[in-house]
């Protein structure tokens, strides 16, 4: 992740002279990009994630089906069922980081959905959303514990070595002086960069909606964070077949 050091001071992100709030790309309102980056779900919830993830996921699927079809078909023995155990331990590995991996938010917060852990923020404990390897959330905890990074595994940015000092960018700030922002930037620069770059656009989205919230005066509240045990299962129940199937003689 980003090695840069974030500002301490007080003052807001900077804005624009003469310019409306909330009319550049990355604050107020996403930049222009294909809203199927994110979606509705019936339970009021929208979805956050990128696409690759699940291609990801269905081609391991279909190989995973294939070798299993070829098991089954041959000879059924420790060695076939020691195969299934381990096809089935990458499986619970490969749904916990693309399935499973996601951002959702809603009126009243953020949840940060990772392989193994689960993070929630209401909007008024979201301190900060950045953009530098993956989409960030500064996120307050209960005194004395400092601000907590949490970094988003669905919503990773692919940085160009050319590209790599532009989109280290602050998208949602309000209580601290903020590094470079997009909010600064031409109109046109921002647009193209967003253009390349989905996480970015996602990440304007989620600051718009941080934004928003904030002026409608979100309760103040802490991060939470839980164990994800439905990966967790995927992961061990495998885990622990395999050792059993590696037991037998």
């Amino acid at each position: 992740m980003s090695s840069q050091q974030r500002p301490t001071g007080a003052s807001p992100a900077p804005r624009q002279t003469g310019t409306e709030p909330g009319t550049q790309p990355g604050y107020g309102v996403p930049p222009p990009g294909p809203k199927t980056l994110w979606k509705p779900k019936p339970n009021g919830h929208t979805l956050f994630r990128l696409p690759v993830p699940l291609v990801l996921w269905w081609g391991w699927v279909a190989f995973t089906l294939i070798n299993l079809g070829y098991i089954l078909a041959g000879s059924r023995t420790i060695h076939g069922l020691r195969g299934a155990a381990l096809l089935a331990v990458v499986s619970g590995v490969m749904y916990a980081c693309t399935v499973h991996s996601r951002v959702e938010s809603d009126d009243e917060g953020v949840t940060i959905f990772n392989p193994l852990l689960t993070h929630h923020a209401p909007w008024g404990g979201v301190e900060g959303i950045y953009l530098g390897d993956s989409v960030e959330f500064v996120c307050i905890r209960p005194a004395p514990r400092k601000a907590k990074t949490i970094y988003s595994w669905a919503l990773y940015s692919r940085r160009r070595s050319r590209a790599r000092t532009q989109l280290q960018r602050n998208i949602f700030m309000p209580n601290r002086a903020a590094r470079t922002s997009v909010t600064g930037r031409a109109p046109d620069e921002a647009a193209e960069l967003a253009r390349q770059q989905p996480s970015q656009i996602m990440a304007a989205e989620l600051g718009r909606r941080a934004t928003e919230a904030r002026e409608k005066g979100a309760p103040a509240g802490f991060l939470k964070t839980s164990w994800a045990w439905e990966p967790l299962a995927a992961v061990l129940g495998p885990v622990v077949f395999l050792v059993i199937t590696l037991l037998v003689k």
